[in-house]
């Protein structure tokens, strides 16, 4: 690989991780509430995209091209899951919502409580195992991930890269991405007293866009994988 196709691959790493999408509405929600838990939930989806650039560098795209359904399976799961996560985020929104409470600190509080009763998995109190787990799976689950990795990501792969260049793309990818997620949670954090009022919006905004998406996802993966069946 080039320096120049190393600089593009740059540029459009650098887009397809900061345009708004599940991951960073994830790190929003979670950021706001607990910075710690913010940082663990974005180390997560770098775990899970280090899965995807290993996977990519390993022939996913090449896998996926003979294979079709493997794609499509990833969308149907992947978006069962995020729909049942928007679901579990509308209605912990819409619970805090109806609480009423003037202090800023009780509204907090009420918020993470109900966070708790309607998503354990999405709660204030997150350990770091839950925030870690909740960031891989929010990934993993990721349309974008999906389609960056199988298609545009996997033209930069050149067949015979020899090994020091596959292992620096990828040392490079997981670089980049961590300075952005993890400064990003941060970063949420610390503005999280200008929108900590507006928690419960941004539960049931967010969780209405994971559910849009995931129920478009299983469309998707659902009339994919019946064409090929049939």
């Amino acid at each position: 690989m080039s320096l120049a196709s190393l600089g593009a691959l740059f540029m459009i790493w650098i887009a397809a991780i900061a345009l708004p999408g599940p991951d960073l509405l994830q790190i929003i929600r979670v950021g706001t509430k607990d910075r710690l838990s913010g940082i663990y939930c974005a180390a997560g989806i770098m775990i899970g995209n280090t899965v995807w650039i290993i996977a990519s560098l390993l022939g996913m795209a090449a896998l996926i091209e003979t294979q079709p359904i493997i794609l499509h399976l990833i969308q149907l799961f992947g978006g069962a899951y995020i729909a049942w996560m928007g679901f579990g985020s509308i209605k912990a929104g819409w619970a805090a919502r109806n609480k009423t409470h003037s202090a800023d600190q009780e509204l907090i509080d009420a918020a993470d409580s109900a966070n708790s009763a309607a998503n354990p998995a999405q709660s204030a109190s997150l350990s770091m195992a839950q925030a870690l787990r909740l960031g891989i799976v929010t990934n993993l689950s990721n349309p974008k991930a999906i389609v960056f990795f199988a298609s545009i990501f996997a033209q930069f792969i050149q067949p015979g890269m020899n090994i020091g260049w596959t292992i620096g793309i990828a040392l490079f990818l997981i670089v980049v991405g961590c300075i952005w997620f993890i400064g990003f949670a941060i970063a949420v954090r610390a503005f999280a007293r200008r929108i900590i009022a507006s928690g419960s919006f941004i539960d049931i905004a967010a969780g209405i866009i994971f559910l849009l998406i995931g129920l478009y996802m299983v469309y998707e993966g659902t009339s994919a994988i019946m064409k090929l069946i049939a």
